[in-house]
C-alpha cells in the first residue's frame, strides 16, 4: 500500500471528461482516475477552495465519521476491475466501507486524509505520463524528475516484464518481428 499525491482534476477532450490525476512518489508513475461529471466538478471546485454553504453528502459522511466513531484509520483506492476503482474506507475498529473512487478522493479531501493505493491497483492502473504529455493533454504540470533511477518496465513490474519476454521468445518472437532494432546485432 502507498500514499500518492493528487495532483489536480483536469477536464480532457472535446467533451471535458474529469480525471483526476494522482502520482505515486515512488516511481513517478501516475493514475488517471475517470469521475462522474457533479462529483468531478465539485472536487476539482473544493481543490480550489470552494466550500457549500449547506452540507453536502460528503460533508454528512465526514461529520459522522468525526463525531460518531472514533475516526477513519485508512482511505484506500482497493480494488480496480474492469476500468472501475472500489474504494475502502477503515474506521479505528475495523469497520469497512465501500465507496466510489470519486466519493474517496472528495471524503480525503474533506477528512483531509491520505489516500493510498493498494500495490495491486498501483501496478495495473498506473501509467508513465511525461511532463511534456502532461501540460500538451491535461495542462498540467507533474514533476516526474528523480525517478529515472528506475528501470524501465511497462507494467511497473520488472519481474513480470522479464518473465513476458521469456514467454514471448520461447514461443519464437523476435525483436525483429516487433519492428523493432536489436542493438545486439549492430
Amino acid at each position: 500500500m502507498e500514499a500518492v499525491n493528487l495532483i489536480g482534476v483536469f477536464p480532457v477532450g472535446p467533451e471535458d471528461f474529469l480525471c483526476a490525476l494522482l502520482q505515486r512518489p515512488t516511481n513517478g508513475r501516475c493514475i488517471p482516475v475517470w469521475l462522474p461529471p457533479m462529483e468531478g466538478a465539485e472536487l476539482a471546485a473544493r481543490l480550489d477552495g470552494w466550500a457549500p454553504n449547506r452540507p453536502r453528502p460528503v460533508d454528512a459522511m465526514a461529520e459522522i465519521i468525526r463525531t460518531s466513531t472514533s475516526g477513519a484509520e485508512g482511505l484506500e483506492l482497493s480494488s480496480y476491475v474492469d476500468g472501475t476503482f472500489m474504494a475502502t474506507l477503515t474506521l479505528y475498529g475495523g469497520t469497512e466501507i465501500d465507496l466510489r473512487a470519486s466519493d474517496a478522493l472528495l471524503l480525503a479531501s474533506e477528512l483531509d486524509m491520505e489516500l493510498t493505493v493498494d500495490d495491486t491497483v498501483a501496478s495495473q492502473a498506473s501509467v508513465f505520463l511525461s511532463q511534456e504529455d502532461a501540460e500538451r493533454y491535461l495542462q498540467a504540470e507533474i514533476e516526474v524528475e528523480g525517478f529515472t533511477d528506475e528501470p524501465a518496465s511497462a507494467s511497473g513490474d520488472a519481474q513480470a516484464d522479464a518473465d513476458f519476454e521469456a514467454l514471448m521468445r520461447s514461443l519464437g518472437v523476435e525483436d525483429s518481428d516487433l519492428g523493432e532494432d536489436n542493438p545486439e546485432e549492430e
